[in-house]
């Protein structure tokens, strides 16, 4: 038996500071309210919902709700004749435009209706062959939000790669927010790093017992029995160890990439000379 057709409301925040916020319920409002004009149930068994999930690279259809929803509309549990509400459509892609449009139209051919909530609008294949232009329109919202996303990307590269340059010339003394760092530093007062000394001594003690020739089990053994972490968790499997033991983190280099070029930041060493953390990459990868 057929599924029947459903109202789904699909949310997405590229950075989750803005959910608190009462563009979410008003969405959700305009969902039940559309659902329930047509007499339609608004779905509640998928958690359509991506915090922090980039629409421009497309996390959000890899890693995030909106990629289980396509595959569910793939796999007929998302039947013909349901709808999917957003906010607009750049919360649905924010990539290239022929990228954009090809995702809003395997939904469409899907036998989805797409509402978006912000200016009321349907998109199914009826509507857009009776009213064309809203596909012409659809396609300049989606050229104008790759655009706004792709000029805001290269002016964050650009910021990126002058506090690099300034870090490394000494002009630059605050905090660079890119990528991960080690889990046995903190900033410093002077936006430098410092080292976590409990944390510090956890690492100390694995390059330790490597190079004592002791495997990642028994390492992992030993750091729960001295209640010893290596990261905020304190969940540390044979995995960790390894990645860790291959980590140029601890020679005092944060490696961070910017179009290709390579920057590499001081963040507080663990190990003095790079013969020791070669050798501990043998004792890691068993060699």
């Amino acid at each position: 038996m057929a599924a029947k057709p459903r109202v789904y409301s699909y949310l997405r925040f590229s950075d989750p500071k803005q959910a608190s916020g009462s563009s979410a319920e008003r969405q959700q409002e305009y969902a039940a309210r559309w659902a329930a004009e047509r007499e339609l149930a608004l779905d509640a068994t998928l958690s359509l919902r991506d915090e922090g999930l980039s629409a421009y690279h497309h996390r959000h259809v890899r890693q995030g709700a909106l990629g289980v929803f396509l595959r569910a509309v793939e796999d007929g549990q998302v039947s013909a004749g349901s709808v999917l509400v957003v906010e607009g459509l750049d919360r649905l892609s924010r990539a290239e435009p022929i990228q954009a449009q090809a995702q809003l139209a395997q939904i469409i051919n899907a036998g989805i209706t797409v509402v978006t909530a912000s200016d009321g609008r349907e998109y199914n294949r009826e509507r857009l062959k009776a009213q064309p232009m809203d596909l012409v329109y659809s396609l300049l919202v989606m050229i104008c939000a790759h655009e706004e996303s792709d000029t805001k990307s290269k002016r964050v590269k650009a910021a990126i790669r002058r506090h690099c340059q300034g870090w490394i010339a000494g002009t630059w003394r605050s905090p660079i927010r890119v990528g991960k760092d080690p889990q046995w530093v903190r900033e410093s007062g002077d936006g430098r790093f410092e080292l976590i000394p409990e944390r510090a001594n956890a690492v100390r003690l694995v390059i330790q017992m490597f190079r004592q020739g002791n495997g990642a089990v028994h390492v992992v053994r030993e750091l729960s029995e001295r209640g010893l972490k290596i990261s905020e968790s304190g969940l540390t499997h044979s995995s960790h160890i390894y990645k860790l033991l291959a980590n140029r983190m601890l020679l005092g280099e944060k490696s961070v990439e910017v179009d290709g070029e390579v920057f590499r930041l001081p963040v507080g060493s663990l190990l003095l000379e790079a013969r020791y953390h070669d050798e501990a990459v043998r004792y890691g990868a068993g060699v």
